[in-house]
């Protein structure tokens, strides 16, 4: 069994195992660790091979909290091949986990934090992370719930599965002259970034920096594997959107639209053309992304509402995993952050 890190791995083999995996993503992708990489934070690729077969691999990064203090952070999960034999995906694990426990020795971090995409009542799979000493967090960086829609039926059976405001609104939205163009400029990302300042001053958060869409942008498009889709009325943009395609797995990622002509329901038009994108490309779901079902973010609730409206299903997650590394400083760090 042998760990390869960094410069002993290439791209090619990196991406045929993460889409090959039935839970791999985008956020495990080489080109996702290229747009942290130009975001400024280090980051670690982690594979474990035995006689030319894949076994285990995972993309970590460091985030800084100051102080000389880190987070090690590993987006989604560790990829373990589980058509391998048990005992060598348990070896496997164990490799992984006691090399990322000298990086985070190494960098002065205080946790590795995971948030793997196991469902809820997968005890099986949480199992083995508990085993190696990881235990639940209240602390989140990805949905724990999220909406996602089979896209494998016609259009016409789509547009039937909708609630009818949303089909009426799409509909609306063609009659207002609202059209929907996918960007292949990157210099658009301007267009994305002034609408969405304009949603956050409306909606109440503090959106990324414009740099970092403009290098998610640039990181993830090279292969078609981000799409920016801005929504015009006339010449004027009124929405924007941007969708990633992974594999098989199409993923609303951001979304911004204009304080003004919202009457011409352009928000619907430009989600109903992103799944005909993902459609075109052969995905078969289309992930809305983060959703409220139990009330606990009252400001979710008109984007829950909206996205339950083109149909689907929600998918709920454990959430998030923590693995203290410095006992100590992960104590201190609890009470700072209120648990």
């Amino acid at each position: 069994m042998k760990l390869l890190i960094n410069s002993e791995l290439e791209r090619s083999s990196w991406d045929r195992f993460t889409l090959r995996h039935p839970e791999g993503n985008l956020l495990q992708s080489w080109a996702w660790g290229e747009f942290q990489e130009a975001l400024g934070n280090p980051i670690w690729r982690l594979q474990v091979t035995s006689n030319n077969e894949v076994l285990a691999q995972l993309l970590a990064l460091k985030l800084s909290l100051g102080f000389g203090k880190s987070i090690i952070y590993t987006p989604r999960e560790v990829l373990i091949n589980s058509s391998a034999p048990i005992q060598h995906q348990r070896d496997a694990m164990e490799l992984i986990v006691k090399k990322m426990k000298e990086i985070g020795k190494a960098e002065k971090a205080i946790l590795w934090r995971t948030d793997p995409p196991l469902k809820n009542g997968d005890t099986t799979a949480l199992s083995i992370y508990k085993a190696f000493g990881f235990i639940r967090s209240k602390k989140s960086i990805q949905p724990q719930t999220n909406w996602v829609l089979d896209i494998t039926a016609g259009a016409n059976n789509l547009l039937t599965a909708m609630k009818p405001k949303t089909r009426y609104n799409i509909r609306l939205a063609e009659k207002k002259g609202v059209k929907v163009v996918i960007s292949k400029n990157l210099e658009d990302i301007r267009i994305f970034n002034q609408l969405n300042k304009d949603t956050a001053t409306r909606d109440g958060f503090t959106p990324h920096s414009d740099g970092y869409y403009k290098k998610q942008l640039e990181a993830l498009s090279k292969d078609g594997g981000l799409e920016l889709l801005v929504a015009y009325l006339g010449q004027t943009p009124v929405s924007a959107i941007l969708v990633s395609f992974f594999g098989n797995k199409a993923t609303y990622l951001h979304g911004a639209s204009s304080n003004e002509h919202r009457e011409t329901m352009a928000n619907y038009a430009i989600q109903w053309a992103a799944i005909q994108a993902a459609q075109s490309k052969g995905c078969a779901t289309y992930d809305f992304g983060g959703i409220d079902l139990g009330g606990e973010h009252p400001n979710w609730a008109g984007i829950t509402r909206f996205k339950q409206g083109f149909g689907g299903s929600a998918v709920e997650y454990v959430g998030t995993l923590e693995l203290p590394l410095s006992p100590l400083w992960y104590r201190f760090y609890k009470i700072l952050r209120g648990h």
